[in-house]
C-alpha cells in the first residue's frame, strides 16, 4: 500500500510560502511540532524578515532600514527587530493609555513615547484613526497627534542642529524640516520629500535620455522647462503670501504645486544635483535666483576651455518665472534702481548658503503667518481662522522660533562676542515660552536639550533651568482634587460646559474653577476686574477658547450654550485635551481631568 502523502514532504520552499501567511505567534506554535519546521520557521531570517517589512512600513531613521534590507540575511537580528519594534507598539498605546487616565506624569509620558521616534509613528496614527463612536475619541485623536508632532518637531531641531553645526545637510532635507516639524501625516516625511525629487529626476532622464550630453546651458534651460511642464509655474500674485508656498513638501506633494521663488530655486537646484548640474541659489534682494555653474574646464555651451583659474562659468536662472537665462547686467541694473551700493552688490550677485535659505524661509513663514492674522481677525481679535490654515499656524511659527535660535550667527560670522550673539538670539526666547506654556509643555526636555546650552553663562540660562526644573516638578505632582461641596455652592457651571462670552461673544469652554478671583493683583487692575457688577468676589473660570488661547474668565460674562448650539470644529479639535468626547445628550464635554475635579 502506497504511503499517504505528507505535509513534510512538500518543498521548503512551498513551506516557507506556507508559514508566511501565519501571524508570528501561530508561527512559534507551528515551529514546535518538529525540528524541521523549526529550522524553516523561527530559524529563518527570511521569515522574520518578513514580518518586518510587511507589518511595519515606517521606521526610524537610526535603524537605517533600507542598508538592512540590502545587507546579507545573517548580517541583522530581523528577529530580534521585530521583537523590538512589537513591543514600541505596546508600550505606545499603553502610554497613551495612561496618558488620557492622568494628568500627573503626564509631560514625561509623552516623552517616553517621543523617545521610540518614527518606531512609534504608525501606532499613533492608528490611535488618532480611531472610531468616531471611541468612549475617549476627541482625547485619543489630541494626544496621538501631540505626541507624533512632538516627535516630528525633534528630528527637524536635529536637522537644523546638524546645518549649524557645519555637517553636509541637502537643500530639500533643510527645509523639509519646516514641513515636518509643522504637519504630520502618513506622508509627512523627509524620506517622501527625498523620494518625490529623486522621481522627478528618473522622469527628467525619461523624457531627456540625453540630458547629460547637453551643455551646461542646455541643461539648464532643459531643466527649466520640464519643472514648468510638470506644473510647477511659480504662484499667482493673489495667494503669495499664501502660508503652504513656502514648505517644499507641500510644493512637491500638492497637484498645483505653488511656491515662493525661493521654494522653486530649492526644488530646481535638488533635481539638478541628481542631474550632475552644479546650480545653487543666489540670495538676490527680495528675489531668489538660480546661479548655474559650469564645470571646470568648460563654458556654459560645453567648449574645453581650460584655464589655471578656480573661477567657474556661471549663469542666472529664475525657473519661477521661466525657463530664459537671466542676465547678470540686468540684475545690477535693478540694485542700482534700488539704490544698493555697487560694493554691495557681489553679497546680493552670488551663491547664497543652505542655512541663509533657511533663515529666510522662516522670514517667509512669519511674514505669512501675521499677514494671515491681520487679514482675517475676527471683530474683537479672537477667532478660529487657525482651523482653515494649512498648516498649522502655530506650528508654522513655532518653527520659525527654533529655526532662528537653532541657526542663529556663528561665531566667525560675529566679531562682537559671546555676549551679542546670545542679546540676538535673546530676542526669540518670550515668543518660544509663550508658545511653549500654551500649546507644547511637553517640549521641556527640547527645551532643556537645545536651548538652555544656547545661554550658558548667561543670566537667561539659569532661569531657564530653574523653569524647566518647575515643569518637571509640576508635572510630577499630584493636581490638588477640587471637590464640589458647600464651599464651592456658588461655583455655578461644571467643568466641560460650552459657552458663549458674553461681552467679546467668543466660544469657549470650562476646564477648571476658582470659588473668587485667584489672579495675581497687578492682572486683577490691568484686566478691570473691580469694575464688573461682582467684582472679583464670584466664581472665575479657566477656559479654553476656540482659537486656542487659554483665558480667565468671570462667571458674570459666560453664556453657556443652549441645547441647539453645537461645539464647532475648532473647538472639537481642541477639546481632547481636557475632554474625552462631545456628550450629545447631556451637552457638556465629558471630563478627562476628573483627578483634578472628580465630582464634575
Amino acid at each position: 500500500m502506497a504511503a499517504r502523502p505528507s505535509f513534510m514532504t512538500l518543498p521548503t520552499e512551498l513551506l516557507e510560502a506556507i508559514f508566511l501567511q501565519l501571524d508570528p505567534r501561530s508561527l512559534i506554535d507551528v515551529s514546535l511540532t518538529a525540528k524541521h519546521l523549526k529550522a524553516i520557521t523561527t530559524d529563518s531570517p527570511v521569515i522574520w524578515r518578513h514580518y518586518c517589512l510587511t507589518r511595519f512600513k515606517m521606521w526610524d531613521p537610526l535603524h537605517n532600514i533600507s542598508a538592512k534590507v540590502a545587507a546579507p540575511l545573517s548580517h541583522v537580528d530581523w528577529r530580534a527587530l521585530l521583537i523590538h519594534r512589537t513591543r514600541v507598539r505596546q508600550d505606545t498605546r499603553r502610554l497613551l493609555n495612561n496618558i488620557l487616565h492622568t494628568q500627573q506624569g503626564r509631560i514625561q509620558m509623552i516623552n517616553r513615547v517621543a523617545g521610540f521616534g518614527y518606531d512609534a509613528k504608525e501606532t499613533l496614527l492608528d490611535e488618532y484613526s480611531c472610531p468616531d463612536d471611541a468612549d475617549d475619541v476627541l482625547a485619543r485623536r489630541y494626544y496621538a497627534n501631540a505626541i507624533l508632532e512632538r516627535i516630528q518637531r525633534e528630528m527637524a531641531i536635529h536637522v537644523w542642529r546638524d546645518l549649524y553645526s557645519g555637517k553636509n545637510v541637502p537643500i530639500e532635507v533643510a527645509l523639509g524640516a519646516y514641513d515636518i516639524f509643522t504637519c504630520t501625516g502618513d506622508d509627512v516625511d523627509l524620506n517622501v520629500i527625498t523620494r518625490d525629487i529623486d522621481d522627478l529626476a528618473k522622469a527628467v532622464e525619461r523624457q531627456h535620455p540625453r540630458f547629460k550630453e547637453l551643455s551646461t546651458r542646455e541643461k539648464a534651460s532643459t531643466l527649466a522647462s520640464f519643472l514648468r511642464g510638470q506644473g510647477f509655474l511659480g504662484v499667482s500674485d493673489s495667494s503669495y503670501r499664501a502660508l503652504c508656498n513656502s514648505f517644499i513638501g507641500l510644493a512637491l506633494h500638492s497637484s498645483a504645486h505653488e511656491s515662493l521663488p525661493l521654494i522653486s530655486v530649492a526644488i530646481y537646484c535638488a533635481l539638478a544635483s541628481r542631474l550632475g548640474l552644479d546650480a545653487r541659489p543666489c540670495g538676490f534682494l527680495f528675489h531668489v535666483y538660480c546661479l548655474v555653474y559650469a564645470p571646470k574646464d568648460y563654458n556654459l555651451d560645453g567648449e574645453y576651455k581650460p584655464t589655471s583659474s578656480t573661477d567657474l562659468n556661471f549663469m542666472y536662472l529664475d525657473p519661477f518665472r521661466s525657463t530664459n537665462e537671466v542676465e547678470q547686467t540686468d540684475l545690477q541694473r535693478v540694485l542700482w534702481e534700488m539704490g544698493v551700493p555697487t560694493s554691495e552688490h557681489e553679497a546680493f550677485l552670488s551663491p547664497t548658503g543652505t542655512r541663509e535659505i533657511v533663515l529666510r524661509t522662516a522670514r517667509n513663514i512669519m511674514n505669512s503667518v501675521q499677514t494671515i492674522r491681520q487679514n482675517e481677525a475676527g471683530p474683537y481679535g479672537i477667532h478660529a481662522t487657525w482651523l482653515n490654515a494649512y498648516p498649522d499656524m502655530d506650528n508654522a511659527f513655532y518653527a520659525t522660533i527654533w529655526a532662528m535660535l537653532m541657526l542663529g550667527p556663528r561665531e566667525e560670522e560675529d566679531a562682537t562676542g559671546i555676549s551679542n550673539r546670545s542679546t540676538r538670539r535673546r530676542q526669540y526666547l518670550p515668543y518660544l515660552l509663550e508658545h511653549f506654556q500654551t500649546h507644547y509643555p511637553w517640549d521641556v526636555t527640547l527645551l532643556e536639550e537645545h536651548v538652555v546650552p544656547l545661554f550658558s553663562n548667561q543670566p537667561e540660562g539659569q532661569r531657564l533651568l530653574a523653569f524647566v526644573y518647575s515643569m518637571q516638578t509640576m508635572d510630577n505632582t499630584r493636581k490638588p482634587v477640587n471637590r464640589r461641596s458647600e464651599r464651592t455652592k456658588d461655583v455655578k457651571f461644571k467643568i466641560g460646559q460650552l459657552f458663549k462670552h458674553k461681552r467679546y461673544h467668543y466660544e469657549g469652554v470650562i476646564t477648571g474653577w476658582d470659588t473668587t478671583c485667584d489672579a495675581g493683583e497687578e492682572w486683577i487692575q490691568h484686566m478691570g476686574v473691580d469694575r464688573l457688577a461682582h467684582g472679583r468676589h464670584q466664581s472665575f473660570y479657566h477656559v479654553l477658547v476656540c482659537d486656542k488661547s487659554v483665558r480667565y474668565v468671570a462667571e458674570e460674562n459666560i453664556s453657556p450654550a443652549t441645547p441647539l448650539q453645537q461645539p464647532s470644529e475648532a473647538m472639537l479639535k481642541l477639546a481632547g485635551r481636557h475632554f474625552k468626547r462631545w456628550d450629545e445628550e447631556n451637552h457638556v464635554f465629558v471630563s478627562n481631568v476628573r483627578d483634578e475635579y472628580p465630582d464634575d
